[in-house]
């Protein structure tokens, strides 16, 4: 599959100087990664493990404290190769929207609530596009029909649509210039399963339909099972595990994924989930060793003194874990 992104040795740290103290915290460790054309790359794993900050710094969205301190992105965008962080702001805010856009976490974060819907197209999409306001505003309709959304619903404010109908209008956004990369930030938080699942169903045909890639960010299990095609398990700012979603389902092969996995609830199965010991550690203050290993049911000497390698052990499959790859430092 050829790639749409590559991230590679990303390193994106907090750095603030508060009551004399030099505080870093490390929400982004070194992380590497690929994106193929057309696929829907997951990435799960529990709150304060660092994946909203890692999909700020693919898209750009740094601000301060937030640093990158080493590694790149590249994007492969109409048969070019572009480095994220080599580029001018200006060269940034071209490429977002036409070639990389975002749905964000809660619609009324997208959505400005004194203004008709319509003005965040407006805002968002219009200069992008050549064409005049009554032809864009035609697209803009076109667009939602397809997505079967009423277009006038462009008149009305936020605060008028419900939570669900507000996250498609925001989905619709996001895709109205089809963008080739779309990145999704728990894109179904505080939804009902009912409208969870027509959401989910949307975001799928529209990849289908535009052939986008998706980053899919959501620390539900059971959604990545749905939607995505490969799936990487972030912790404590590091990914662990990366595999086809399938095989990650059937065969977890990290003790923290087999964790995730196996706290899922099943149809019939009145057993009580185990609660995992311990909590994640204060990312400004990480353990040695594997992050994972003060909680580890698994772990050894080792895991206390080095750092895991992520190691390929089957086509599609790494995993940064002594207990999996033994000690290949």
């Amino acid at each position: 599959m050829e790639n749409l992104v590559e991230i590679q040795n990303l390193k994106a740290y907090y750095r603030a100087f508060l009551f004399g103290v030099d505080r870093e915290v490390r929400a982004v460790d070194d992380i590497s990664l690929t994106i193929g054309r057309g696929e829907v790359y997951g990435v799960a794993g529990e709150s304060s493990s660092g994946k909203t900050t890692l999909i700020k710094t693919i898209a750009g969205a740094i601000r301060p404290p937030l640093r990158v301190v080493s590694g790149n992105v590249k994007f492969h965008f109409g048969g070019g190769t572009q480095d994220l962080y080599a580029m001018t702001p200006e060269e940034r805010v071209a490429l977002r929207w036409k070639h990389l856009s975002y749905i964000m976490q809660g619609s009324m974060n997208v959505l400005n609530p004194v203004r008709r819907i319509r003005h965040s197209f407006t805002d968002f999409a219009f200069r992008h596009m050549t064409v005049s306001r009554q032809i864009f505003f035609e697209k803009v309709a076109a667009h939602l029909q397809r997505l079967k959304l009423d277009p006038q619903l462009l008149d009305a404010y936020p605060h008028e649509l419900s939570g669900g109908m507000r996250q498609r209008m925001t989905i619709a956004l996001a895709t109205i210039l089809t963008p080739e990369f779309i990145i999704a930030d728990e894109p179904t938080t505080a939804l009902d399963v009912i409208v969870q699942r027509d959401v989910l169903t949307m975001i799928r045909d529209i990849q289908r339909e535009m052939g986008s890639s998706f980053l899919f960010v959501t620390h539900d299990m059971g959604v990545h099972a749905t939607v995505s095609d490969r799936i990487g398990i972030v912790y404590a700012g590091r990914l662990v595990e990366e595999a086809p979603t399938p095989k990650l389902f059937s065969l977890p092969l990290h003790p923290y994924t087999q964790h995730l996995v196996g706290s899922l609830p099943k149809i019939g199965d009145p057993t009580t989930r185990p609660s995992l010991e311990g909590r994640p550690p204060n990312l400004a203050m990480p353990p040695e060793g594997c992050r994972f290993h003060p909680r580890c049911p698994k772990r050894m000497d080792i895991c206390s003194q080095k750092v895991p390698p992520m190691v390929t052990v089957a086509p599609e499959r790494r995993v940064a874990c002594f207990a999996v790859t033994g000690d290949q430092v």
